[in-house]
């Protein structure tokens, strides 16, 4: 499934970063993990895409990595943040060392995730995180584990795995992380694969 997301995102990587490079939509929620971690903290960037985030987190402070599975976004992201650090890294296995950061955003990457596979992800995002590290996710809701249309590539399809609110809520408190706050974010536009999203920011013990 891992390569069927790849072949999608290296036709899609440049209308994607146009799209969505300087979406402010989910910088809201991002804040909130701005504001629970100090100065200087070391953050993952899981499924960094183009670089935004990162940039964004590195503007507040914060040192920020970005890994993609994507060589095509990767490269946009060395391109339009060259300050910033972006490894190719497959999230199923991280290659940082236990205990690496106090805090990992996973916005709109978790979802091409099979659900068999995300307790193992989450588990490794656990090993990586320090004592009372933060993991913020961003997903859309919907249904698990479907192939829909590629809204940035017409005739292309893309799998994704979308939530519950609940069904996240147990896959995270199920890897040993303890839900801090939860909420939901509109998403507007044709781009946009569902019209909510949700958030998550859990802490490790």
């Amino acid at each position: 499934m891992t390569d069927f997301v790849e072949d999608t995102y290296a036709k899609i990587a440049k209308a994607y970063a146009e799209e969505f490079f300087d979406d402010r939509a989910d910088l809201p929620v991002i804040d909130k993990l701005v504001g629970l971690v100090p100065a200087g903290s070391r953050v993952l960037d899981v499924g960094c895409g183009p670089g935004q985030f990162s940039q964004y987190l590195m503007g507040h402070g914060l040192v920020a990595e970005g890994i993609d599975t994507s060589d095509e976004m990767l490269t946009i992201a060395r391109e339009k943040v060259p300050n910033g650090s972006f490894s190719k890294m497959d999230m199923r296995r991280l290659q940082y060392a236990d205990k690496s950061f106090e805090a990992v955003l996973l916005a709109y990457s978790l979802i091409h995730i099979p659900t068999p596979e995300i307790p193992n992800v989450l588990k490794e995002l656990k090993r990586v995180l320090k004592p009372g590290g933060l993991v913020l996710i961003i997903a859309q809701k919907g249904a698990a584990d479907q192939v829909l249309d590629e809204p940035l590539a017409e005739g292309e399809k893309i799998f994704v795995n979308f939530f519950s609110k609940e069904r996240l809520n147990q896959l995270l408190v199920n890897s040993g992380l303890a839900i801090q706050e939860e909420g939901t974010l509109e998403q507007k536009g044709e781009e946009v694969l569902a019209s909510t999203a949700l958030y998550v920011i859990a802490r490790s013990s």
